[in-house]
């Protein structure tokens, strides 16, 4: 398919050709007497947690031609140009092959840019940076692919002379991007490290090593590829690419509870290159990471797949979240994943992103992506076409899980493909408290921690709970990992203790309370207000 870069005005102006029209955009075309309809027109269920309920939307086919749809979610295809490449393929096409080439920049088309991009990250707001592995360069590059700068990145080569750059992120806590930085001999890996700089790349200072196989040999003990910090769990993840292992650490470099884990949604996958991670505020029990895979017969990192929180299948029963990578790229003989794929943060269910690779040519390629429903959803199927008069049900099933007690919302979208037009269905799902039976007493969990009032002005208490007497050290950090007060230090014993955390001469901002006992560790956040 060519890659091509299309105005809105050249749209019209080919529309108006079709069309014989100028001054407006009618599409007089067949397919523009199908008619798509969606029932019910709003869906709303309620569920305690950790069960599930299966309900059903109806599309329905009201015109006299054919259609085709699709089905997303919470936005139309937003990507000016890209929209309107896909338009102009289809007059109108807003259901494209998951995967098909949207922008690209690659070395041959901008010289001096992209050379050998595997890092690569998106703030909130759209910027879009890509960093390279071999040198300490990285890109600024906008939605469509388009330069923007370059500049330094910290790097570190204090145990080894070849420092390496495998995964970026950018953390929304602290407003900076992250480096994992690989120092390492011609016989393997000594250090990875992972360095915060300003957007500009100016270094802060602050650094965090990783904690990856300590105990191996100097060839496997720091194979960590791609990097992505998660807000709502306040966790930097990243992947042991040599064992297929994926781990998290938090922001002082704690191996978080439950890590690392084998990745096993995909038997006999092999996982490299890097990780993006999605989650909400209000849904960190969804999280979910989406890693390109390498599965034999074909060459190099061919897929990418979506997995749980740890690492099992986001939905076994259903079609698997599979976005391949089916086009071979500009010099390159597979289009292979070369580094950590990244959907939009301003239009995640219209573009993905990925550093690719191959012999003699290297760059950055968005595709589209298969969508990425809410983590409380299993839906049953994402496309097909409708004969005049003909109706389908599609299975939506709501699954709270531990998800806590609360409202959430998704709109499901059905685009009709041959004119791109979509119905809409509001989607609610209320969580109520779960119940647990007399045969399956709660298990006590052996420590919490809470803290209130949160958010305080000048204190706040905090509450640790232990289930077994424990030496316990209570801590506050900033987001810089700094230590700005000691709650507690020293052997408790087991119940609710109630510590006072001063805050009033500490400036306004985000603070976390660590519990640190052994090997676990809790953490709660607080904010303080002026």
């Amino acid at each position: 398919m060519p890659i091509r870069r299309l105005t809105m005005k050249a749209l019209v102006a080919g529309l108006a050709l079709v069309t014989g029209l100028t001054g407006s955009v009618v599409v007089m075309s067949k397919p523009a007497q199908a008619q798509l309809v969606m029932e019910p027109e709003a869906l709303s269920v309620t569920l305690p947690q950790g069960e599930t309920e299966a309900r059903t939307v109806t599309l329905r086919n009201t015109g006299s031609e054919p259609l085709a749809f699709c089905v997303n979610f919470d936005r139309p295809l937003q990507r000016a140009v890209g929209a309107v490449q896909l338009a102009n393929e289809a007059l109108g096409g807003a259901c494209g092959t998951y995967g098909e080439v949207l922008f690209l920049v690659n070395r041959s088309g901008l010289p001096g840019c992209c050379a050998s991009a595997h890092g690569l990250t998106m703030t909130p707001d759209g910027r879009l940076f890509a960093a390279e592995y071999h040198t300490d360069l990285t890109y600024e590059l906008n939605a469509e692919l388009g330069f923007v700068r370059a500049f330094d990145h910290p790097v570190v080569a204090e145990l080894a002379p070849f420092p390496v750059t495998t995964g970026l992120t950018y953390n929304a806590d602290t407003g900076t991007l992250w480096w994992l930085n690989i120092e390492e001999y011609t016989d393997g890996f000594r250090r990875a490290l992972l360095l915060e700089g300003d957007l500009n790349g100016v270094p802060t200072g602050r650094r965090i090593e990783l904690p990856i196989g300590a105990d191996g040999p100097p060839d496997e003990r720091v194979n960590a590829v791609g990097l992505v910090y998660d807000p709502a769990t306040e966790l930097y993840y990243y992947l042991d690419f040599s064992g297929d292992r994926l781990w998290a650490v938090d922001t002082l470099g704690v191996v978080a509870e439950g890590y690392p884990v084998e990745l096993e949604a995909y038997p006999g996958a092999q996982f490299g290159f890097g990780l993006d991670a999605h989650s909400t505020s209000e849904d960190a029990a969804g999280l979910r990471f989406e890693v390109g895979t390498a599965l034999p017969p074909q060459p190099g990192v061919r897929r990418i797949v979506v997995a749980e929180q740890y690492g099992g299948d986001t939905a076994p029963e259903a079609e698997p979240l599979v976005t391949p990578l089916s086009e071979p790229l500009p010099g390159t003989d597979s289009g292979g994943m070369g580094g950590e794929p990244v959907r939009s943060r301003t239009d995640p269910n219209g573009v993905l992103y990925y550093p690719y690779s191959g012999f003699g040519e290297s760059g950055v390629v968005a595709i589209r992506p298969h969508p990425l429903p809410p983590s409380w959803l299993v839906v049953e199927a994402w496309d097909g076409t409708l004969a005049p008069g003909e109706s389908r049900q599609i299975t939506l099933t709501f699954r709270p899980g531990a998800r806590a007690v609360g409202t959430y919302t998704a709109t499901l979208q059905a685009f009709t493909a041959e004119t791109g037009e979509a119905v809409e269905v509001p989607l609610t799902l209320e969580v109520m408290p779960g119940t647990v039976s007399e045969e399956e007493p709660a298990e006590v969990p052996e420590a919490s921690l809470a803290v209130y009032p949160n958010p305080t002005n000048a204190s706040a208490m905090v509450a640790l709970t232990l289930g077994a007497a424990s030496e316990v050290r209570v801590a506050v950090y900033d987001v810089l990992g700094r230590r700005v007060a000691l709650l507690s230090e020293g052997a408790l014993d087991a119940g609710t203790h109630r510590l006072r955390f001063d805050g009033r001469a500490l400036p306004a901002g985000l603070y976390l309370v660590r519990a640190e006992s052994g090997s676990r560790s809790f953490t709660e956040r607080i904010t303080l207000v002026r």
